[in-house]
């Protein structure tokens, strides 16, 4: 007789389309397989009888496969899965993770607030109505979850809401934040729960963060914090958004933010909405910062890709992957990548707005799109996940994009872009999430992609032969 076993921390599980998933310790993964695959993986319970001659080759591979991945291992036969490892199914379709907005609330005034934070006049949920939302998102299998706001530690029930999702078997990923009210209590309290989050925190540039955040000290606020979470050994990450002043300085901003134990910088041009819409005298085009990034980009090989980066959607150099890529290219370029779904993120992950409302993303929070979705404090998840305008939206096709918007029909980009961003498509004030994103379609139009791939092709072997180390 022999039995095999799955190890601690993974657990069978199926949603509506997706019914044979294999969860994994980490649960923003989800490993799918067929009807063939999954009758092995099922039997992986410590009490099936597998006679090995029997299974298919395929079968046979997976259990292979499986032992050497440390997914299961040999068992004597008295081994038993624990309860929340055994096969459970869902009722809506699959999510991998939810980013949550806490709060609306914050304590910076930003110049350049998409959602108009510092002038939210909303209050925070209850905490009765926050324990419904992580109750919604357990019935419905979804466990990862981010936390932003606003600032989420202004929210009076933040460490309520903690202990509520570590009673229900939620996994904190990561907790996004302007640092100010990042301090030793702060992690102390995260660690006598046990919860060891991932912090992304926001870093606009030397010399003009305080100018951006609207607070004095804003600066050494995010310097000090980055060095308290690299102390504690917490993973850390930015995002820096970059206007006229700051455009200049990216050398500078990638030494200070390597220095400081960051494994991910990610820019991104200030968005004319929100506050930032009458900063005009600030403001940077897409072009001017390509232009810039380029002219960045050998210095930044040059000096040993210090810190993996997005510059923007140009270039994305991945440190630990040793990849280069465009994020503005989303698809294969090849026929039939029209049947791949718009946006593969808002296709597995989800966004929860501070009024509890269920969005494609959180860059819709706040503008005209946005009342048109579901509120969980009105609609069970459930429903939503099955039959709703927001379902429909995170099944929308490439093809259905590029066929609604006349200028991308006979576009020869069209297989690569796939009309854009769907969020940056609607703006803050459009209807349609199938409209063309300007800032995609220029960066296509412009020619940045073929100066792009130049750069791929140039420097896609120059990674250090080693990962990097914080020193």
């Amino acid at each position: 007789m022999s039995y095999y076993i799955l190890e601690k921390g993974f657990e069978l599980r199926g949603w509506k389309g997706l019914p044979f998933g294999l969860r994994q310790p980490n649960p923003h993964f989800t490993e799918f397989f067929n009807k063939e695959q999954y009758k092995l993986i099922y039997a992986l319970d410590g009490r099936h009888d597998i006679n090995e001659e029997a299974l298919t080759k395929v079968q046979q591979f997976l259990l292979k496969r499986v032992v050497e991945r440390h997914i299961a291992h040999p068992s004597d036969g008295t081994e038993r899965l624990d309860p929340h490892q055994e096969y459970r199914t869902y009722p809506g379709m699959y999510k991998s993770s939810v980013q949550w907005s806490i709060t609306g609330r914050c304590n910076y005034n930003c110049r350049h607030c998409f959602m108009s934070a510092p002038d939210y006049e909303g209050e925070d949920l209850s905490l009765a109505q926050s324990e419904h939302i992580m109750d919604e998102l357990i019935k419905n299998g979804i466990k990862s979850v981010a936390i932003t706001g606003g600032e989420p530690f202004v929210n009076p029930h933040f460490y309520d809401i903690l202990d509520g999702m570590k009673e229900r078997g939620l996994v904190l990923d990561t907790l996004y934040s302007n640092g100010k009210l990042v301090d030793e209590k702060l992690l102390d309290e995260l660690e006598k729960r046990d919860i060891p989050p991932a912090f992304h925190i926001s870093f606009d540039g030397i010399g003009w963060h305080d100018w951006l955040r609207g607070v004095e000290g804003a600066e050494e606020i995010a310097i000090n914090a980055f060095k308290l979470l690299r102390s504690r050994e917490y993973q850390t990450s930015t995002s820096m958004c970059l206007h006229r002043h700051n455009i200049g300085d990216l050398k500078e901003n990638i030494d200070l933010l390597a220095s400081l134990g960051l494994v991910h910088v990610k820019m991104n041009v200030a968005s004319p909405t929100g506050r930032w819409k009458n900063e005009t005298e600030h403001f940077l085009t897409q072009d001017e910062a390509n232009q810039a990034i380029l002219d960045y980009i050998p210095q930044y090989v040059e000096d040993g890709m210090p810190v993996s980066a997005q510059f923007c959607g140009i270039l994305e150099f991945d440190r630990e992957k040793k990849r280069i890529h465009v994020p503005y290219q989303k698809y294969s370029g090849v026929d039939g990548c029209e049947e791949v779904y718009a946006c593969g993120a808002v296709k597995t992950g989800m966004y929860i707005s501070p009024k509890g409302r269920v969005l494609p993303c959180m860059t819709m929070g706040g503008t005209a799109i946005d009342p048109t979705f579901d509120s969980l404090l009105e609609k069970p998840l459930s429903d939503i996940l099955t039959d709703s305008h927001y379902r429909d939206t995170c099944l929308m096709k490439m093809g259905e994009c590029i066929s609604h918007n006349e200028k991308c029909m006979e576009c020869k980009y069209r297989l690569l872009c796939g009309a854009g961003c769907r969020a940056c498509g609607c703006g803050e004030i459009g209807m349609d999430y199938r409209a063309v994103d300007e800032d995609t379609c220029d960066f296509f139009t412009h020619g940045w992609y073929e100066k792009a791939q130049d750069v791929i092709e140039k420097y896609k072997d120059s990674f250090p032969t080693a990962s990097y180390e914080n020193k």
